[in-house]
């Protein structure tokens, strides 16, 4: 990993509540708490609900799969927000 990539991963900061409300639109406040506890970055929120919405998702998990905090959000979102996979039916 280079020194500039390590100076950047580690001087990002962690998402607040009201970015992540902005993000993800009106969530119960567990969701929110939740992904505040991994500390995620605005970014790797908006990658992970980006990939839950994602129609192709299945089909590209073999090209690009999320990592480290942006697939623990995608976790929780994605078992928190089960009505975003029955509008796709």
């Amino acid at each position: 990993m280079s020194a500039s990539y390590e100076t950047q991963a580690t001087t990002a900061t962690s998402a607040t509540a009201s970015e992540i409300r902005a993000i993800l639109g009106p969530v119960e406040d567990d969701i929110t708490a939740k992904v505040l506890d991994i500390g995620a970055t605005g970014a790797e929120v908006l990658e992970a609900y980006t990939w839950l919405r994602a129609d192709d998702r299945l089909q590209r998990q073999t090209e690009h799969e999320l990592h480290g905090r942006a697939a623990r959000v995608f976790d929780i979102l994605q078992a928190g927000l089960p009505d975003i996979e029955e509008d796709k039916s």
